[in-house]
Order: structure tokens, then C-alpha cells, then sequence
């Protein structure tokens, strides 16, 4: 039997850590400097119902199962699309205050960030209904560790909010644009 050390898993505010996310920052920020419409891109997620309402959505080699509680009809087998919603947002802006504090040089040790969100299943369920299909309300509370000032910790959080791809979708109108094929089914 072979004795093999692992790294611990690295921590946010780590040295090395803070290092490498700050080197990959500068190095898009020159290329966005240097090179006109760098960075813009279209990507592209195609999702599938796979059993009853369970989807599977598949992007890059990544697969992300969702489904609907058993009230809803699914089976519970997978987190709903609202589930991945929060997640994402919640981990949008983490990994934003996390850039923000290696770009900035501000250590710290710790960050979460809880995300909730209000709704009504009328809204969703009822064309007669006078709550919105989508979220009533959307909150969230950050709460990162450090031993910076507090200006500094407060200046990379505001900073990282104006800059989250993720803060914005949900708060911005965004139009949608919808193409639809009808394809004849087999018998």
C-alpha cells in the first residue's frame, strides 16, 4: 500500500488561493482591455424530461437533475427549479465576494450567503391568479469572516453585487425570446 498525502482543501483567503484568483482576474481584465468584445459568448443548456416532471439539463459535460415535490407531482428526486435558482444566485454572489476580496487583497476566511425567496403556488398554478407566477420576493443575507476593516469588506460586497451576472438576471426585466418547434409524434 502506497502512503499518498493530499492538500487539505483550500480555504477562501488562503495565500495561494488568493493568488491564483487574483493572477486569472488581471489576466481577463487585459485581455478585455486589449482585445475589443472579448469575454462575449452565447452558451447554451438543453434540457429533457426524462420521468414524469424530473428534467435533466445538460451544459459543458455538466448534468443537473431537477424535479418537483411529490404536491406538485414529481417525486422529489431532485431539487426544483426554484431550489437551483437560489443555489445559484447564493453561489453567484459568493464566488463574486470571493473574486472581489482576491482582487482587492482582502482576506478572508469565510463566506455565506442565504438566499429566500417568497411565492405563492396560485400564482403558478391558476391563469386567474393575482399573485405572479415567479417570486413575490427575493432576500438575501451575506455574512463573510474577516479581520479587515469594515469599510473594505462592505466596499468588495457592494462592488461584487453591481457585478453579479446572476443579482442582475434577477433583478433586471430580461425579455425572453421564444422559438418553438412542434414536432409530429409516433404512434
Amino acid at each position: 500500500m502506497t502512503d499518498h498525502i493530499t492538500e487539505p482543501p483550500v480555504a477562501p483567503g488562503r495565500d495561494d488561493d488568493t493568488s491564483r484568483i487574483n493572477g486569472a482576474l488581471v489576466r481577463l481584465e487585459s485581455a478585455l482591455a486589449s482585445r475589443p468584445g472579448f469575454g462575449r459568448a452565447t452558451q447554451s443548456s438543453e434540457t429533457t424530461l426524462v420521468d414524469g416532471v424530473r428534467c435533466r439539463s445538460e451544459e459543458h459535460g455538466f448534468a443537473v437533475d431537477c424535479d418537483l415535490p411529490a404536491g406538485l407531482g414529481g417525486t422529489g428526486t431532485g431539487p426544483s427549479p426554484s431550489v437551483l435558482m437560489r443555489a445559484a444566485l447564493g453561489s453567484c454572489l459568493a464566488m463574486g465576494y470571493l473574486l472581489r476580496a482576491a482582487r482587492r487583497g482582502v482576506a478572508v476566511q469565510s463566506i455565506r450567503v442565504v438566499v429566500e425567496t417568497d411565492s405563492a403556488v396560485a400564482g403558478m398554478l391558476r391563469t386567474d391568479a393575482a399573485e405572479p407566477a415567479g417570486f413575490l420576493a427575493v432576500r438575501y443575507h451575506v455574512e463573510i469572516a474577516s479581520d479587515a476593516p469594515r469599510e473594505d469588506v462592505v466596499a468588495l460586497v457592494d462592488e461584487a453585487d453591481r457585478l453579479s451576472p446572476m443579482l442582475d438576471a434577477v433583478s433586471r426585466a430580461n425579455h425572453p425570446v421564444r422559438s418553438l418547434s412542434i414536432v409530429e409524434g409516433t404512434r
